[in-house]
């Protein structure tokens, strides 16, 4: 037993999918399928329910989750213990992060953090906020920078806000809503949109702001390429809502333009981790980071 195969069921485990899974854990689908048969056989029992239509734990799966979860849980502690004791503060630190957060001044943070402990080495990966927060559950992050509505990390994630802010209309240089200071969401109901795959964080929080506000809209193309959606934007496809900092300034200077959405969804930038069991490196980044965002930007 070891503590990739517990990462692994614990990674199909939380949703149910071993393809999800396996991009959660960046590995390919069939080295999580053998890692999770090498388990099963050496326990000498099934932990999963596999059909064509869906996933399930079975009652050794429901048994070894809580087990799985202390294991790794006392490991990482074992590790952080360890360095701790020697005064040094060193390894590796996993970052995920999004690219629409407002400007956390990652580089920033990075670099004082490399003058304080050389002895850290980071690594930073770019996905959606539920890639990033699925692959902090699963241990194959340890730090991750997210944004999200108010949904709830599952157990063993803690989720700190770091900033707060409003989404706007994105419009393209001939929209007729340009003109505007401020809209609502009723004056972009009727525009053909542009937006993030449904199921979506992003998507979501606007998908439920037009839900709460009794509004249907058309999303005419969908995308996870930030940059695609303002090119749409900006060729006239459709409009976007989008966080304010996805485009800088009122004026991109590229056509583009932004108009604050008084009704419109407001998004949470989080950042992930796994609170008392974070390694002495997490800690350190974790530090790091309050200190610049409590700092003035310079």
């Amino acid at each position: 037993m070891t503590p990739l195969q517990l990462r692994c069921v614990l990674a199909v485990a939380d949703g149910l999918h071993f393809t999800r899974a396996a991009a959660a854990l960046g590995i390919a689908q069939s080295a999580l399928s053998h890692q999770v048969a090498a388990l099963e056989e050496e326990l000498g029992a099934p932990l999963f329910e596999r059909t064509s239509r869906r996933v399930r734990l079975t009652p050794a799966g429901e048994a070894l989750l809580p087990r799985a979860r202390s294991v790794l849980a006392e490991l990482d502690r074992l590790r952080t213990d360890v360095v701790a004791a020697s005064g040094a503060v060193e390894g590796r630190l996993r970052i995920g992060t999004i690219p629409t957060l407002p400007d956390l001044r990652l580089h920033e943070v990075l670099l004082a953090l490399r003058r304080a402990h050389p002895g850290i080495r980071a690594s930073v990966t770019v996905h959606s906020s539920e890639i990033t927060l699925a692959q902090v559950a699963a241990g194959t992050l340890d730090a991750g920078l997210a944004g999200f509505p108010l949904d709830a990390p599952p157990r063993g994630v803690e989720a700190e806000v770091l900033a707060t802010e409003p989404h706007v209309a994105v419009l393209g240089p001939d929209h007729p809503l340009r003109a505007r200071r401020r809209v609502r969401l009723r004056d972009v109901a009727a525009c053909p949109f542009v937006d993030f795959p449904a199921g979506t964080g992003g998507r979501r929080q606007t998908d439920e702001a037009f839900a709460a506000a009794r509004l249907a809209r058309d999303v005419v193309v969908e995308t996870d390429d930030l940059r695609l959606l303002l090119d749409l934007v900006r060729s006239g496809a459709g409009v976007a809502l989008l966080p304010a900092a996805a485009v800088r300034g009122g004026e991109a200077g590229d056509g583009v333009r932004t108009v604050v959405v008084t009704d419109g969804p407001v998004r949470r930038s989080c950042v992930l981790h796994a609170g008392a069991t974070s390694s002495a490196a997490t800690r350190a980044f974790l530090a790091e980071l309050r200190r610049h965002l409590a700092a003035p930007a310079g």
